[in-house]
């Protein structure tokens, strides 16, 4: 590997790179303090570069920038080809699509960030920050005017080569076509594009074709390791297994890796320790220990975290990923202490013996510890950091999936909440603590910008403190984790264990954070949309249940946010040490100012929480009053329609009325003509010469006085027709009038009754024609609706009376009904349903009376029904059933009727 260092004095004076001499071939002439070198790597990289993201040449031309995580690929795709010489390593990268990151494993060089760095520092290119859509930061590159001298020093060779490798599919392999998914950028030359469903990247060209890369294929290495933990995380003296015996076992493995490292950095007797904060809680231990059996005989086992949907069934298949888990230490309210082991099988030729130490706290805070015992060819003295960081990968994988297996279904809930469902990509904090360090250095020498410093970031991330306790201890710390190199490097485990606590807990308020940027963002949305739902009412729907989701999301977040201040009031911070290399080390790792920092970023969280859930209610509010205006706007519609409807309707009433009366005006001349007819027949009056002698006036008068007058009979025949018309008209109308027109009466009475004397009193007297029941566990009420016996109240005939004159009695027909409580004894209700001028004061008290005198209300009446009174009655009711079905038949009124 040539090394990224732009300075002479740190470069050697040449080296070799793909079988040429890889001299320093540009001087920067603009420099002032020093001559700048510039490595082939760098020019190539620059030209690479300047291909995508050129300055603009005119003002009116737009601005073209190459973002960061095309280009990462692109150079992975150029290392793999021998374009250039660096090395790379799985880092895990967030990947936006449709406003969502997903976290995926990338093999990025560290060497090429380096290089894209030292351009920058000598203005050869420029960097523009932006956000993405999930308010994560991105950077985009565009290289400026001096790198085009700077590319001059590249030979017309370099440039054909690096053209033909943007341009030329024909020296890569698997090619095929492919729809294209999401276009990172645009160009002449190649377009990046990702694949949500695979989660690949691929290269497509001009001619067609399509380049898979591999650049998230992780390249695994055979390893052994044993479970490990601090022992001031252990209760008891119990001790974990030890694979080490197994070691020789990776000689035997295949190397997957197709680059050829070169090892910067070597560490010895390394132990790992990664750390993260999950939320936990006292009943959550518990129910974990009672799962994991920790009281019984067999403790652990294999756990998964697939739902057996059919318990009865005789067989049970799940896919392969097991966890295996043996308890070592535990207290049953508090934490517990087990090895872990997922039995997973590898690929051909690969041999991994993983074994974890997990400490799982009630307070959130959980631990996966390993010894390495050995990586590849390498023993335990000698653990190479390249190997070391893909061996952090399968940590990290790993153990995200023991502790999918481990977790509740609400913690997984919570979870997946939080990360978006990446809860499996999230990010671990690790803590990595070695015996020695290889070349040993001063403890700032290893940020040289080159190599060393690349690979330490492998493993630590962007390293922003280092610390010299001695000229042995040496704390290295990162943004992803922290290296302690030294003889007494586990010497103070409660001090560097509270610190993986705190850090583990800041890289969880660090996404949660982020979360609350897309919470803010949904309810933003919600208002605007909200505002002009007018525009878009079809969108609706979707930004209710937006809002439904951000209420529930909030829920979780307090919840969350509640125990995590929970967990950091509880927590305590370690005394500081006696010792010198104990007090310097407490001094560094500043725990308590990180503990202070940390409580008043969750007092900001929720502060930021309160705010969002008053935004939340005022949503809402605008929902309420969005969905009242759109009521109204309904109900205005459905008034309009109302109104459009009754017009047509009235139009129609009036045109089958006009029909109707113009069907009743012929109907009346035909039916009057022929009743003249029938009584002016010849026979009848002799107008044939044949006559009855009582009729001789009728002929007389008839024939003399009017048939013989021309025109005269026809008027007396329309006379006759109005005639009949009138009566007809006012015979309806008295009919509609009378019998049409219903009216009902109720009074409640609620009082005491003898169900059995009104049963037979109904049975006897009256014509039942309905019968309900309702049931309830304390009551049964039952209607009975009957038919009065119309002597029985009221005359059917006419009656005169003063001052009114003849007074007709043809109404519509009396119903009674009775609502009583067979249970309880009780009468309720009595309605009456009669015509308008039904007097139901006097038929109430004349029902009363009857009642009353079969024993109605009488509880110590004995109540029997006559069979011969019984049998009289059906007749009757019968008759009264037939002769109504046979005027419904006639399409005539029913009129009461008098008794048979």
């Amino acid at each position: 590997m040539v090394t990224t260092t732009p300075a002479a004095a740190e470069l050697p004076p040449s080296s070799s790179l793909n079988g040429e001499l890889n001299e320093k071939l540009f001087v920067d002439r603009r420099a002032t303090a020093r001559q700048q070198l510039w490595s082939r790597n760098h020019l190539r990289l620059l030209y690479l570069l300047s291909k995508f993201a050129m300055y603009p040449s005119l003002m009116d031309d737009d601005e073209s920038w190459l973002r960061n995580l095309p280009l990462l690929v692109l150079v992975y795709e150029a290392i793999v080809s021998g374009i250039l010489d660096y090395d790379y390593s799985p880092v895990c990268t967030n990947i936006v699509k449709s406003g969502q990151s997903r976290r995926i494993w990338m093999n990025i060089s560290q060497d090429a960030k380096a290089a894209i760095d030292d351009l920058r520092e000598h203005s050869l290119v420029k960097a523009l920050k932006t956000c993405s859509e999930d308010f994560q930061p991105s950077t985009a590159f565009q290289v400026t005017p001096l790198a085009l001298t700077a590319l001059t020093a590249l030979s017309i060779d370099e440039k054909k080569r690096i053209d033909a490798f943007l341009t030329n599919a024909s020296e890569l392999s698997a090619l095929r076509s492919f729809n294209s998914g999401v276009i990172l950028f645009d160009s002449n030359l190649v377009m990046i594009t990702f694949d949500v469903d695979d989660g690949k990247f691929r290269l497509e060209r001009n001619d067609g074709s399509v380049h898979v890369s591999r650049i998230t294929d992780v390249e695994e290495v055979s390893y052994v390791s044993s479970p490990y933990l601090p022992s001031c995380l252990m209760r008891n003296e119990a001790v974990f297994s030890s694979n080490a015996r197994k070691a020789g076992r990776c000689r035997q493995g295949v190397n997957a890796i197709k680059d050829e490292l070169s090892f910067a950095i070597v560490l010895s007797n390394v132990r790992v320790m990664v750390g993260e904060w999950i939320p936990f809680g006292p009943n959550q231990i518990v129910s974990l220990n009672d799962r994991l059996g920790s009281l019984e005989r067999c403790q652990g086992g294999l756990f998964t975290s697939e739902l057996d949907v059919a318990p009865t069934s005789t067989r049970l298949q799940l896919n392969p990923g097991l966890t295996k888990i043996a308890i070592v230490d535990f207290e049953f309210d508090s934490f517990t202490n087990f090895e872990a082991d997922i039995q997973v099988p590898n690929d051909d030729g690969i041999v991994q013996i993983e074994n974890f130490g997990m400490h799982l706290n009630g307070d959130g805070t959980i631990v996966y510890g390993m010894y390495i015992d050995a990586i590849m060819d390498r023993p335990a003295e000698s653990i190479c950091v390249d190997h070391l960081a893909r061996l952090l990968v399968d940590v990290d994988m790993d153990s995200s999936k023991i502790m999918d297996d481990l977790l509740s279904p609400h913690q997984r809930g919570l979870m997946d909440m939080l990360f978006m469902k990446d809860a499996a990509s999230r990010s671990k904090f690790n803590l990595i603590t070695a015996r020695e360090i290889l070349p040993k250095l001063p403890v700032r020498e290893y940020l040289d910008r080159g190599e060393k410093e690349n690979e330490l970031k492998q493993v630590l991330g962007e390293i922003h403190a280092v610390y010299g306790l001695s000229d042995d201890n040496k704390i290295l710390v990162g943004r992803d984790g922290m290296l302690l190199v030294g003889p007494n490097a586990n010497q103070h485990e409660p001090l560097i264990l509270a610190y993986l606590a705190l850090l583990s807990r800041e890289l969880f308020v660090r996404f949660f954070f982020k979360r609350t940027f897309i919470l803010d963002d949904v309810l933003n949305r919600a208002r605007a949309y909200m505002k002009n739902f007018e525009m878009d009412p079809e969108a609706l729907g979707d930004m209710r249940a937006r809002v439904d989701q951000c209420s529930h999301d909030l829920v979780i977040l307090e919840e969350i946010l509640g125990l995590l201040r929970e967990s950091m009031r509880a927590m305590k911070l370690p005394k500081c040490p006696v010792d010198a290399s104990g007090v310097l080390l407490y001094e560094q790792l500043q725990l308590r100012k990180t503990h202070t920092d940390l409580e008043i970023r969750c007092k900001d969280l929720a502060k930021l929480l309160r705010g969002f859930r008053a935004k939340l209610k005022q949503v809402q509010s605008q929902n309420g009053n969005m969905a009242k205006t759109l009521l109204e706007t309904i109900m205005h519609s459905v008034e309009r329609n109302l109104g459009v409807l009754a017009e047509g309707t009235r139009a129609t009433e009036q045109s089958m009325a006009m029909s109707f009366d113009f069907v009743l005006v012929v109907f009346t001349g035909f039916f009057a003509f022929e009743v003249i007819d029938r009584i002016t027949d010849g026979d009848l009056l002799g107008i044939d010469g044949k006559t009855i002698e009582a009729l001789t006036w009728a002929n007389d008068l008839l024939v003399q006085h009017i048939v013989q007058y021309p025109g005269l009979w026809f008027v007396v025949d329309v006379f006759w027709m109005f005639a009949i018309a009138a009566t007809l008209y006012v015979g309806i109308g008295f009919a509609i009038k009378r019998l049409a027109k219903v009216h009902s009466v109720t009074r409640a009475v609620c009082t005491r009754l003898n169900v059995a004397a009104l049963e037979c009193f109904i049975e006897q007297h009256k014509v039942v024609e309905s019968r309900s029941a309702t049931f309830t566990p304390e009551r049964k009420i039952v209607k009975v609706v009957w038919r009065d016996q119309p002597s029985k109240w009221r005359h059917r005939v006419p009656k005169w009376e003063p001052g009114v004159g003849i007074k007709w009695n043809f109404a519509a027909m009396l119903r009674t009904q009775l609502t009583f409580d067979v249970v309880n004894n009780l009468l309720l209700e009595v309605t009456f349903h009669g015509s308008v001028d039904t007097n139901a004061t006097e038929l109430y008290e004349a029902l009363m009376q009857a009642m009353k005198e079969n024993g109605c209300f009488d509880d110590s009446f004995v109540a029997s029904c006559k069979q011969s009174r019984r049998t009289s009655i059906r007749p009757k009711l019968r008759k009264e059933l037939t002769r109504k079905a046979l005027l419904k038949r006639g399409n005539a009124p029913v009129h009461p009727t008098h008794d048979a």
